[in-house]
């Protein structure tokens, strides 16, 4: 192959890298959610039985510390406080583990591969029912104090009331004495996102949280007071989160209060239980759309205090569960009778046909990594130049690997987590894409001194970076659909829509440089 076609064949292989991955990327956090109807949802009417209503707390509190996690809440007194009255529960959010998408699920008892959240620039009504739904259907007062509207516009019939306070206000002190109350301070996130997790700030935040949410808990009367604390995710050492690693994916929820069982010992919780343990404190039904089926529902039942709470009440809501369980279950054989009814093996299924239909871009790859070898080959031969196949492929590798290790290492990981902030994320790609491309291309320059086999090597991780971006949508749905992907996956359009585009600008500069060279000297010549 010619230097001039070289040249052509980068100049192509750029053009496509810079558009698809660009579109793709741009367009991405609109295309993650599905407030209007979610995937695979299974509605189930409950209503509590009349006669087995139970006596309802005076006040309950739902206190949600955005960014807290279950480390940090180790460390604080209120939730010491907490436990010594009621329970804590370490709590897996589940991916990904961003604020709406997990506001939805606390509210719904609905993972986030089913709510449809999957992002936090949604703005619009989700479409499941939320206890706070429920609590306004019962005639309780729901009110809400945030420094967001989110919970608002995730359900705009769910509270009577809802301020929007700011950040240096205690919302613990200011939050009205209604029926049920939502506490949502965000100080601790916002100083995980600014400085991390590991920073003097973030420990400043949570002793902040732990002195303000201590002083409510002295003035509420656990005998007829109810009090739910949990978060929606935490923070990495650097600050983000989004990711399934431990210190982000978990935290911490604490039961205090009328109808809650004192266990000293620490135990383990989904989210997905948070706002169905709720609505059986406040004697209301269950949500209609809440997980039900290789779910982790019985600990309701270590939650309660069968001394509080009646035993026909406590016998209604069992029968509640089991009845949402087989409706679940009937949904899930009708969809897929090979799930036997199991939602686990309904995702793996969904699982295998996302992985299949990655496949024939995984063929793809191949072609492209075949194709660089043999026009290698081919250049050796006619040119009687050294064989540079293996070096061609060693530099795509080398490339995509050290790729991985610099964002992993410098970033903390490949994924959401790793995104503290959006304009820093997008400095800190664009950086990266332009030194490491650079510096990968001035090696490949110095070791092999061939212009052409340069702008091939640089057109064939063009032409992978195109493919795997174009797999994403085509495996997993334009609007991202069920289930919601591994969190590397998960990331991957955002960083490749800026890492690629570097690439592709730096091998369009070399294009410019070594393939137009010739056409100088002709132009030189004729002069």
């Amino acid at each position: 192959m010619t230097e001039r076609r070289c040249m052509w064949l980068l100049l192509v292989c750029c053009a496509l890298g810079l558009a698809v991955p660009w579109l793709l990327g741009l367009t991405y956090s609109a295309r993650l959610s599905s407030h209007a109807s979610g995937f695979y949802a299974v509605p189930v009417a409950d209503v509590v039985a009349a006669n087995a209503e139970p006596r309802r707390p005076r006040h309950s509190v739902l206190v949600v510390i955005d960014g807290l996690g279950h480390e940090a809440a180790r460390t604080m007194g209120a939730i010491a406080l907490l436990r010594e009255h009621g329970q804590c529960r370490k709590t897996a959010v589940g991916v990904p583990s961003m604020s709406r998408p997990v506001y939805a699920t606390i509210s719904t008892g609905l993972e986030q591969d089913r709510t449809g959240a999957r992002g936090n620039d949604d703005e619009s009504p989700l479409f499941a029912e939320s206890v706070w739904d429920l609590a306004r259907a019962a005639g309780l007062t729901v009110a809400g104090i945030s420094e967001v509207t989110w919970w608002q516009e995730l359900f705009p019939r769910g509270f009577t009331s809802f301020e929007v306070a700011d950040l240096d206000v205690d919302y613990f002190a200011r939050a009205p004495a209604t029926d049920l109350v939502l506490v949502h301070p965000l100080y601790v996130d916002e100083a995980g996102h600014e400085h991390g997790a590991a920073s003097r700030e973030y420990a400043d935040a949570v002793a902040r949280v732990d002195r303000e949410l201590t002083a409510l808990l002295h003035r509420l009367d656990l005998a007829q007071d109810l009090v739910i604390v949990t978060a929606d995710h935490g923070h990495s050492p650097r600050g983000g989160h989004g990711g399934a690693q431990e210190p982000i994916a978990n935290v911490m929820t604490c039961h205090a209060g009328l109808g809650v069982r004192h266990l000293p010992d620490h135990g383990h919780l989904r989210i997905t239980t948070v706002g169905p343990s709720l609505a059986l404190l406040l004697g209301l039904p269950f949500p209609a759309h809440m997980r039900a089926g290789d779910d982790e529902l019985d600990v309701l039942w270590d939650l309660t205090d069968p001394a509080v709470l009646p035993a026909d009440y406590l016998a209604d809501r069992r029968a509640a569960v089991e009845r949402f369980r087989h409706a679940n279950e009937a949904a899930l054989r009708e969809w897929l009778p090979a799930s036997d009814g199991s939602w686990d093996r309904f995702y793996a299924a969904h699982r295998r046909s996302q992985l299949l239909a990655a496949v024939p871009f995984a063929g793809l790859l191949v072609f492209v990594l075949v194709a660089q070898a043999l026009v290698h080959r081919r250049r050796a031969r006619r040119d009687h130049a050294r064989p540079g196949a293996l070096f061609g492929l060693g530099f795509v590798a080398l490339f995509a690997v050290v790729t991985y290790a610099l964002q992993v290492g410098l970033r903390g990981s490949f994924d959401l987590s790793s995104v503290a902030g959006r304009g820093e994320f997008i400095g800190f790609t664009v950086v990266l894409g332009l030194a490491w491309t650079t510096l990968a291309t001035l090696g490949h320059w110095l070791l092999r001194r061939d212009r052409c086999a340069l702008m091939l090597d640089l057109a064939a991780l063009s032409a992978l970076g195109t493919v795997l971006s174009l797999a994403h949508p085509v495996a997993l749905g334009w609007r991202l659909g069920f289930p919601v992907p591994p969190p590397a996956i998960y990331f991957f359009p955002y960083f490749a829509a800026l890492m690629l585009g570097m690439l592709n600008a730096v091998a369009v500069v070399v294009a410019a440089l070594l393939g137009l060279r010739p056409y100088r000297r002709r132009s030189d010549m004729l002069a």
